[in-house]
C-alpha cells in the first residue's frame, strides 16, 4: 500500500514507505475544529441540494462530490507533508589520565613481596581493571591520555603490551595537562576524568581551572599511586677527594649526603676498595634539619698505581632508591719522595725544628736555605742546592715551598714572580711561616702578594698578642684531613684536648700574629684558630683568632701559619705533636703538584653537577711541553651516556692560554652520569676521565615523596571521590551519565502540490459540472 501511494503521489526519497516518515501539516487544524468545517459545509451543500427537482440519488452524489471537493481544498490549504525526524544520541565521554613522569620510576608502592615502583602498581590496576574499561568502553568515549608537563594521547589497553611506554617525563604538571585535557573534549558531554598519579606536580591548581571543572560539572577520580606516608631516602651527594697521592698519604674522602622524605637515624657510610672488596674505612653520619650531612672517610695508601674506591652507604632502615646510595673515585698514588725547599732569614727555634723533622721524614726530599742580608747561602737538607732556581722550569723540582721570616728582597722580584707562576700553573703548594720581622708586611708590594691569604692594605706593622695563646684546629681542617695530632698509639684522631689547655703550660705558643677576621680573603679557609688565655682560664672564656689559614691560587694552594711557636708541643709530647702538625699540611700542599706532574694533560669540566639544557664547560691543559710545542689546532675529547652513547667534542684553543688551554661547552639533553674522556691521538691515554651528574631543574627525584592531599582536595573540589586501585569496580557506579540526544534538523516532502492532488481536484470539479448538466441544472 505504502509503494502505492509513492507512485501515485510520485515519491522518491522520502515517502510513504519510508518507516520513520510521519504525516504532519505546515497549518495543522484541530480535529474539533475539522468536525465542525466538515458539518458546517454537509449542512450548506445539503441546502444547497435539498429543494432541486432531480433524483434523490443524483442529488447524494452531487452533494459528496462537492463536499469532497471543499473538504480536499480544506486539507490542501493545511499543507500536508511527509516529516523524517533526525536524532543521534551523543556518548558521553571518560578521560583517563596516566601519569608518565619519572616520579613513577620511584619504588615505594606497597607489593605483595615488597615495594614496586609506582609506574609497575599503575600497570597492575589497569590490567586488573581491563574488564571494567572494557565495558566503560561499550557505553562510553574513552580517552586514554599521558601526561607529564603536558597531556599526550595514547592508544589505550587495546593495543600491543608496550602501549604505555616507559615514563620519561622529565616533571608533572597536574594544572597544565588537566587544562590541555579539557580543550581536547570541549564541547562534548563528560561523565567524568579518572587521574592516575603520585599527586607531586610542579604547579599550582589555578582557580580558572577548578571553575571550568565545577561549571562543566566534570568529577575528578583522583587514583593516588605510590605510598602515603613518605620513605626516607639518603643519598650520597658528592665525594671529594685528591686525584694522586704519595705513597703512605692519608686520603680523607669528604662525603656530603642528603636525605629526603620522612626524617631517617644517623646512617652508616664504608670506603670500599672496588679492586678487592674491602672495606678500608667506615663511619657514622648524621642529617641535619635541611636534609645535609657530613662525614669523612679515611685511609692510607702504601701500594703505588691507580686505586679504584668507592664510597658507599649502608642504612639500617629501610632506604627508597637503592641506585643514589654509592659513588665511585679514583685515587693515583705515586711512590716517589716529596720534594720541598725551606727557605728562612735566621735560624729561629721553629726554623730548625721544621728542618730537623723534614730531613728525618723518609718520604720528603729536602733543601733548606737560610739567606743572610748580604746573600749568604746557610744550607741544610738531604738534597744540596747550588742556588735558588731562576726559572719556571727549575722551580718545578719542588712539590712544595716554605718560605720563613724574611724580606722579599733577599728573593728578588723576578724569581717571586717565577714562583708564583709554579704555584698557578704547576699545582705547587707554598707555606708562609710568619714571624716578629718581615712576614707578611714586607711582602706588600712584591709579586707574592696574592698568595699570602691576609689582606695587606697599609704599611702598619701586623699586631700580635701580648699574651700566650693556644691553638685549636676548625672542622674545615677536620674535613681535610689536616691537623689531627691526636690518635697515637690507635686512639681516635683529632685535636688534642691538652693542646687548647693553656693549665698544662708546654701548650702556650708564647708568640703569634693577631690576625683581625675581616683581613682574611674571601674563600680562605681556616684550618686553626687562636685563643689568648693563661693558667687557670679555657678556650671558652676567650675570643678566637685566625691561626693557620688555607687558600687556592690557580692550581695550587699557599698555607699562612701566623706563630712560629710550635717547637713548643715538644715539652709535652716530643716530637709527635709538632711532626703531625706539619707533615700531613706539606704533604696535603704537594698533591696538586704530583697529580700534574704525572700527566701529559689535565681534564677538568665544570660544574661537575650540571642541569639539562645547561652548557657544562670542558677544559683540557696541556702539561707536557712537547705538546704545547706541537700547537694543536684542536683537542678532541668524547662525552659517554650511561647507556654508552657517545658524544664528540671538539676543544678549540683559548686566546688567553698561550697554547695550553682548550676549551668546549656541552649542552647535556637528558639527566644522568656522564664520563668526559679525551680521545685525542696526540695526547694519548691520560689517567683518570671526569664524572659529571646531571639533574633536571625540577627534578622529582629529589623530592620523592607523594602528594595525594593534591589529589583528595581535586576530588572534593570537583565533586569526585579518591579511588583505592583495589576500589576501580566503583569506578562504573560514581560516573554519571551524560549521555545527549541531539535533534537534527527534519526532512520534510510536501504533499498538497503534487499532480495527484491536482488531478483529484479536477475529478470532482468535473464529476459534479457533468452530473448537474445530466439534471439539467445551472
Amino acid at each position: 500500500m505504502s509503494g502505492l501511494l509513492d507512485a501515485v503521489f510520485g515519491l522518491e526519497g522520502l515517502g510513504f514507505s519510508d518507516p520513520d516518515a510521519v504525516l504532519t501539516f505546515a497549518r495543522p487544524i484541530p480535529a474539533w475544529a475539522w468536525a465542525i468545517i466538515l458539518v458546517a459545509m454537509g449542512v450548506l451543500v445539503a441546502l444547497s441540494y435539498v429543494r432541486q427537482l432531480a433524483g434523490r440519488r443524483a442529488r447524494v452524489l452531487l452533494a459528496g462530490a462537492r463536499v469532497a471537493l471543499v473538504a480536499l481544498l480544506m486539507l490542501a490549504a493545511t499543507g500536508p507533508r511527509l516529516t523524517r525526524h533526525h536524532e543521534r544520541v551523543e556518548e558521553d565521554w571518560v578521560v583517563v589520565m596516566l601519569d608518565r613522569s619519572r616520579s613513577m620510576l620511584i619504588p615505594d608502592a606497597p607489593g605483595e613481596q615488597g615495594r614496586v615502583s609506582r609506574d609497575e602498581q599503575l600497570r597492575r590496576a589497569l590490567e586488573s581493571s581491563r574488564d571494567l574499561f572494557e565495558r566503560l568502553s561499550r557505553e562510553k568515549r574513552v580517552l586514554w591520555l599521558g601526561f607529564d608537563s603536558g597531556s599526550f594521547e595514547m592508544g589505550g589497553p587495546g593495543q600491543d603490551e608496550t602501549w604505555l611506554g616507559q615514563p620519561q617525563g622529565r616533571r608533572t604538571v597536574i594544572g597544565a595537562s588537566l587544562e590541555s585535557a579539557l580543550q581536547r573534549v570541549s564541547a562534548r558531554p563528560v561523565s567524568g576524568v579518572v587521574l592516575f598519579s603520585d599527586g607531586r606536580s610542579s604547579d599550582q591548581l589555578e582557580r580558572t581551572l577548578l571553575r571550568a571543572l565545577e561549571s562543566q560539572r566534570v568529577p575528578v577520580f583522583g587514583v593516588p599511586l605510590g605510598s602515603t606516608e613518605p620513605i626516607a631516602d639518603a643519598a650520597v651527594r658528592s665525594v671529594r677527594a685528591p686525584d694522586a697521592v704519595f705513597a703512605d698519604d692519608l686520603v680523607t674522602a669528604s662525603v656530603e649526603l642528603e636525605r629526603t622524605g620522612a626524617p631517617s637515624d644517623p646512617v652508616e657510610i664504608e670506603l670500599v676498595d672496588l679492586d678487592t672488596g674491602a672495606v678500608l674505612d667506615s663511619g657514622r653520619a648524621e642529617f641535619d634539619e635541611s636534609g645535609r650531612g657530613t662525614s669523612s672517610l679515611r685511609v692510607r695508601l702504601d701500594q703505588p698505581g691507580r686505586h679504584r674506591l668507592s664510597v658507599r652507604l649502608v642504612s639500617g632502615s629501610e632506604d627508597l632508591i637503592a641506585d643514589n646510595n654509592a659513588q665511585e673515585i679514583g685515587v693515583e698514588v705515586v711512590e716517589r719522595p716529596l720534594r720541598a725547599l725551606y727557605i728562612d732569614g735566621y735560624p729561629r727555634w721553629e726554623q730548625r725544628y721544621v728542618k730537623n723533622l723534614l730531613m728525618r721524614e723518609r718520604s720528603i726530599q729536602s733543601s733548606s736555605l737560610l739567606l743572610s742580608a748580604n746573600r749568604r747561602y746557610l744550607q741544610e737538607g738531604n738534597v744540596d742546592v747550588v742556588a735558588l732556581p731562576r726559572s719556571v722550569e727549575e722551580w718545578a723540582g719542588y712539590d712544595v715551598v716554605i718560605i720563613g721570616d724574611l724580606r722579599p728582597e733577599l728573593l728578588g722580584e723576578e724569581t717571586l714572580a717565577q714562583l708564583r707562576e709554579h704555584v698557578a700553573e704547576r699545582g705547587a703548594g707554598l707555606v708562609f711561616i710568619a714571624g716578629p720581622g718581615a712576614l707578611p708586611q714586607a711582602w706588600r708590594s712584591s709579586p707574592l702578594a696574592d698568595l699570602i691569604p691576609v689582606v695587606l692594605d697599609s704599611e702598619a706593622v701586623m699586631p700580635s698578642f701580648d699574651e700566650p695563646v693556644t691553638m685549636t684546629s676548625t672542622p674545615a681542617a677536620e674535613a681535610l684531613g689536616l691537623l689531627q695530632l691526636a690518635g697515637h698509639a690507635g686512639g681516635e684522631p683529632g685535636w688534642p684536648v691538652l693542646l687548647s689547655d693553656p693549665n698544662t703550660g708546654w701548650s702556650l705558643l708564647r708568640w703569634a700574629q693577631k690576625i683581625d677576621r675581616s683581613r682574611v680573603k674571601p674563600g680562605v679557609v681556616t684550618l686553626a684558630t687562636l685563643s689568648p688565655g693563661s693558667a687557670g682560664m679555657t678556650p671558652a672564656d676567650s675570643e678566637t683568632w685566625p691561626g693557620v689559614l688555607m687558600m687556592r691560587y690557580g692550581a695550587g694552594a699557599s698555607v699562612y701559619v701566623a706563630t712560629d711557636e710550635t717547637w713548643r708541643w715538644r715539652y709535652g709530647r716530643g716530637e709527635d705533636l709538632p711532626e703531625r702538625f706539619w707533615v700531613p699540611m706539606i704533604r696535603q700542599l704537594a698533591r696538586a703538584s704530583v697529580a700534574r706532574s704525572q700527566r701529559s694533560a689535565l681534564l677538568s669540566v665544570t660544574p661537575e653537577e650540571g642541569l639539562v639544557g645547561q652548557p657544562v664547560r670542558v677544559l683540557v691543559e696541556l702539561l707536557d711541553q712537547s705538546l704545547i710545542d706541537a700547537r694543536p689546532g684542536v683537542v678532541r675529547a668524547a662525552v659517554v651516556a650511561p647507556d654508552q652513547a657517545r658524544t664528540d667534542l671538539q676543544l678549540e684553543p683559548q686566546p688567553d692560554g698561550r697554547g695550553r688551554f682548550f676549551a668546549a661547552q656541552w649542552v647535556p639533553e637528558r639527566p644522568g652520569r656522564f664520563e668526559v674522556r679525551l680521545s685525542d691521538p696526540l695526547i694519548g691515554s691520560v689517567e683518570g676521565s671526569r664524572s659529571v651528574r646531571v639533574g633536571l631543574p625540577d627534578d622529582e627525584w629529589r623530592r620523592p615523596e607523594t602528594d595525594h592531599a593534591l589529589l583528595a582536595d581535586l576530588s572534593e573540589r570537583t565533586g569526585g571521590e579518591m579511588l583505592a586501585p583495589a576500589d576501580l569496580e566503583r569506578l562504573e557506579e560514581l560516573l554519571p551519565n551524560r549521555e545527549l540526544t541531539v535533534s537534527g534538523e527534519p526532512e520534510v516532502q510536501p504533499l498538497w502540490d503534487r499532480p495527484a492532488v491536482l488531478v483529484v481536484l479536477i475529478v470532482l470539479l468535473t464529476l459534479e459540472w457533468v452530473g448537474r448538466r445530466l439534471i439539467r441544472l445551472a
